[in-house]
Formats: structure tokens, C-alpha cells, sequence
């Protein structure tokens, strides 16, 4: 706009008339824009086989480290021979990077897909605490999971199983190296033994190798097939699990502690109430896992999130919270229930007496943690939790710790085990570490900042149209537009003229 160029009416036109728009459009950014833009976002979020979404889900883009610690049996021949109190001494952690993949997808009408959930880890050797030659004794489950089977059989049949045991490799313990005992595995006489029987009673012996990963390093057939919701249609459903190999109940528990909800850990729900507990299933637990809020807030790459993780009520078993009760074995009921702050996973570990819990029993019942020496809980290192943004159901932080342990007891017809104390044998702690990396914590960064971005324009828009409106009536009520006052001049002038030619004017 040049103001030699237009008239005083064409500047008010110009000034009142932008002062209106930037002022109009900048009260529509401020009051319209924060709810369009996220409303976009929201469309943009559920999985389809051509959002953004998809790519990330399909391969995680950010690194995944999935670090192991063993517990090494220090004084197993003592205990054996003389019933002294066990000591186990944590080593590690022996950290493999775990790269995670989708396979066979399937997409559904009905706006769900099914995937295989294939996981590859890679040994990172400059980031472990221990060598994957490391020596490592620990009870032999085979032959204690064999014995608790046996434990209420009659005497008769005890005998023999004793003296099969005796014959065929049975141990309190054994050691190898710490790769065996992970991914490796090892040959074992009894397991071998156990396959060559075809006992009906018992589960079946696929193979006579063992360890605690044994063929699933690259496989897409260990953990199943998962269904999720995409979210197309109902953003509050996205990620939620409606079926796990084609069933929505896993039978290990009863009720409501076996029904399958939650997050695979993969899609969350967005835009939820931070106070709202997270749920997850991971196949590896046999239940579902709820972190509560804990109302810490994190700055993570300059995104804030809020922190979730297990409390003394996650393992319980009634207990603490009577809707815990259904993870107490129906055989254990009602009665003999575990303590609070493990789970049994016997009813899905062919009825191996090993139980779930927080590494080193944190947050347990004391009867846990005092069978044995060894324990040293450490909130930083042994809490699992999730630091999650919660506008777009990102996790920034994961540290997903849990222990894996074993209950062992005297048996008096039973070799092996008839002198040992009563104990619970932590076999390893495994947990699954990640943060968000710096590309896609800047594409977050930008989404979340799309409303806060219109609504500073707006206010932009909008100060800018007030100012001009201001100048506006500034400069006509003070007569200052440019020209004004030569057309006040002119306009005087043309007034004399007229009144000076005017017949009425003119004196007789």
C-alpha cells in the first residue's frame, strides 16, 4: 500500500479493512484452531497400512536393549549336603540390543489387524557387565519342576521316579556358561530322558536342549499372534488387545485376571487422563501388568511425560485388593494362597513352581526375599515403569524389569532335595530398556507443538489487527491520514468558493 498513491478513503479502507481480517483471523486461530488441529492429529493417529503410524509400528525406530542379569548359585553343594542358607549373587547385566518386528500382517474389516511380534537380539558386548563365557550355576529346573510334579504321588511311585532321576541326570543344580543358559542352550541327560518316555501325565519334551530363550532369538512363532484395535474408528480402542491366538481369555487365571486388555506396549491410547493406570500383556508374564500413575513428571529430549510403574499391589494375590484374588491358583485356594508380591506361574508353566515378581523381590512380602542371601533391591536399576506422553500415547522412557524364581523344598523320597532348606531360587531378572531417540522425539516435538504454534499466530493475528484498527481511529481522530490536511484544505477552500457564489451570500 502506498499512501502517496491512494486517497484518504483508500487508506481507511486499506487500515480499518486489514485491522478487521488480522483481528477476525487471529480470534478464529486463538479459539478455532487448537481444537482443529488436534482434531486432525487425532484422524492422523490409527494404524492404517498408509499412516505414518504404520511405519513406526511395523519396525520401531528407536534402539531397544534387553538386559539380562543370572543369578549364580554361590553355595548349592552346602545346601545340598548340609541345608545351609542359600546365597545367590546377581551377575550381569548381559545386554543384547533387540531389534522388533511385525510379521504377517492382517488387516481385518471389523478395523483390527493380527501381527507376529518377531524379535532379534544382537550381544552387545561394550555395553554388559559380565561375559557371555561367564560361569553360572543355577537349581536345575527340569529336574525340580519333575519333583514338584511327583510330590503328592504315592510312595511307591516316588520310588521310582526317585531312582529315574538318580539314573538319567537328575540335579539340584548345574552350571554352565552364561550364553547356554540364555540363547545357546545346552544338552541335558534328563530332558533327554523325560522325551523318550511318552508319559501321558506329563507335558511334553519337544527337544532334550534347554535354555532360558532356547530357539526364540529370530523366531515370529514364540509369542503367538496378537489382535489388536487400530483405532479407526474409535481412537480410545487404538492398541488395545481384543485376542491373543485367537482368544480373549488366556485360561491361566481365573475371571477377570486371565481376560486380555491392555496394550501390547506398542500402540497406546492417546489423549487419556494422566491419572489413568497403564495396562499391559506381555506374553513372556502370562498376565497383564498395571503401572500406576505416580504423579512425577520427566523431561525427556524436551518433551514432558509422567511417570508409571509397579507398586506393592501389581503381584498381589488378594491380600491387598480382593479383585487380586483370581491370581491365586485355583489349587492353591482359598487358603494357601502365595504372599503378596509374587505370582505363581505355575498354571502356565505346566505347573513348574516358579513365580513372577518385581527384580529382588522389591515391594514382596518379607517371606520372599528372607529364604535366601543375596538380595539387594535398587529402585533405579529394579523398577519397571514407563515414562509416557500422554497427548499422543508416546512412551519416552521404558524400563520393564521383572524376576523370574524358583520354590524349592524338601522332599524326603526324593534324593536331590530331601536335606534342602525351604527357598525361593531367583533364576534371572530380565528387563527391556528404551528411550526415545532425537529424530523421532523432534517429530513429536513439532505435532505437539502444532496447537500452541496456531494459537501464538492467532494472538499475533490478532494484535497486529488491533493495532491497526488503533492507528486507525488514531489517525481520523486526530485528522493525521496522509493528505488529510490538504483535503481539509481543499474542502475549506471549495466551502469559501461556494458560499462566496452563493446568491443568499452575497450582501444587498
Amino acid at each position: 500500500m502506498c499512501c502517496r498513491c491512494c486517497g484518504v478513503t483508500q487508506q481507511k479502507v486499506w487500515v480499518f479493512g486489514l485491522g478487521s481480517l488480522f483481528t477476525v483471523l487471529g480470534l478464529l486461530a486463538v479459539i478455532w484452531w487448537p481444537t482443529l488441529i488436534d482434531s486432525i492429529i487425532m484422524k492422523a493417529l490409527p494404524l492404517t497400512p498408509t499412516s505414518r503410524t504404520y511405519e513406526k509400528w511395523l519396525d520401531l525406530p528407536i534402539p531397544v536393549y534387553m538386559n539380562m542379569y543370572l543369578w549364580n548359585w554361590t553355595n548349592a553343594e552346602e545346601v545340598k549336603l548340609h541345608g545351609v542358607k542359600p546365597n545367590f549373587q546377581q551377575l550381569g547385566p548381559y545386554v543384547y540390543r533387540e531389534e522388533r518386528l511385525k510379521m504377517d500382517v492382517e488387516w481385518h474389516e471389523n478395523n483390527t489387524v493380527t501381527f507376529k511380534p518377531n524379535r532379534t537380539w544382537f550381544w552387545e558386548e561394550e555395553l554388559s557387565g559380565g561375559k557371555q563365557t561367564d560361569l553360572v550355576t543355577v537349581p536345575h529346573l527340569p529336574s525340580i519342576a519333575a519333583a514338584a510334579m511327583m510330590r503328592d504321588s504315592p510312595s511307591l511311585i516316588k520310588l521310582f521316579f526317585n531312582k529315574a532321576l538318580n539314573d538319567n541326570g537328575g540335579l539340584l543344580y548345574a552350571t554352565h556358561t552364561a550364553s547356554e543358559w540364555l540363547f545357546e542352550g545346552f544338552y541335558d541327560e534328563f530332558l533327554h530322558y523325560a522325551m523318550t518316555l511318552n508319559n501321558p501325565l506329563a507335558p511334553p519334551i519337544e527337544t532334550d536342549q534347554f535354555a532360558w530363550f532356547l530357539n526364540r532369538n529370530g523366531s515370529k512363532e514364540f509369542e503367538g499372534a496378537f489382535t489388536v484395535h487400530t483405532g479407526v474408528g474409535d481412537i480410545k480402542e487404538m492398541g488395545e488387545i481384543k485376542f491373543w491366538n485367537g482368544e480373549n481369555h488366556t485360561g491361566w487365571y481365573e475371571g477377570e485376571c486371565g481376560r486380555l486388555n491392555g496394550s501390547t506396549t506398542d500402540l497406546f491410547v492417546p489423549d487419556e487422563p494422566k491419572e489413568k493406570a497403564l495396562t499391559i500383556f506381555i506374553a513372556d508374564t502370562c498376565r497383564i501388568i498395571n503401572l500406576e500413575f505416580t504423579g512425577q513428571s520427566y523431561e525427556i529430549e524436551g518433551i514432558q511425560g509422567w511417570k508409571y510403574e509397579v507398586t506393592p499391589n501389581t503381584f498381589d494375590n488378594g491380600q491387598r485388593q480382593a479383585d487380586m484374588k483370581c491370581y491365586c491358583p485355583v489349587d492353591k485356594q482359598p487358603d494357601n494362597c502365595p504372599a503378596s508380591g509374587a505370582t505363581s506361574l505355575g498354571p502356565c508353566s505346566d505347573g513348574a513352581p516358579m513365580y513372577l515378581s518385581a527384580s529382588h523381590f522389591m515391594y514382596a512380602d518379607e517371606s520372599y526375599a528372607n529364604t535366601i542371601t543375596g538380595f539387594d533391591p535398587n529402585y533405579e536399576r529394579d523398577n519397571f515403569f514407563i515414562i509416557m506422553e500422554r497427548k499422543l500415547g508416546v512412551p519416552l522412557q521404558v524400563n520393564a524389569a521383572i524376576m523370574v524364581s524358583l520354590y524349592m523344598e524338601a522332599d524326603a523320597d526324593i534324593d536331590i532335595i530331601k536335606d534342602i532348606p525351604t527357598f525361593y531360587a531367583p533364576l534371572f531378572t530380565t528387563g527391556s530398556s528404551a528411550v526415545i531417540n532425537k529424530e523421532l522425539a523432534s517429530e513429536l516435538k513439532l505435532v505437539l507443538s502444532l496447537p500452541a504454534i496456531g494459537r501464538y499466530t492467532g494472538i499475533g493475528f490478532l494484535c497486529l489487527g488491533c493495532i491497526l484498527l488503533a492507528v486507525g481511529i488514531f489517525l481520523t481522530l486526530k485528522r493525521k491520514w496522509y493528505g488529510q490536511a490538504a483535503a481539509d484544505r481543499a474542502a475549506l477552500i471549495n466551502a469559501d468558493t461556494e458560499n462566496s457564489t452563493d446568491p443568499e451570500t452575497v450582501p444587498k
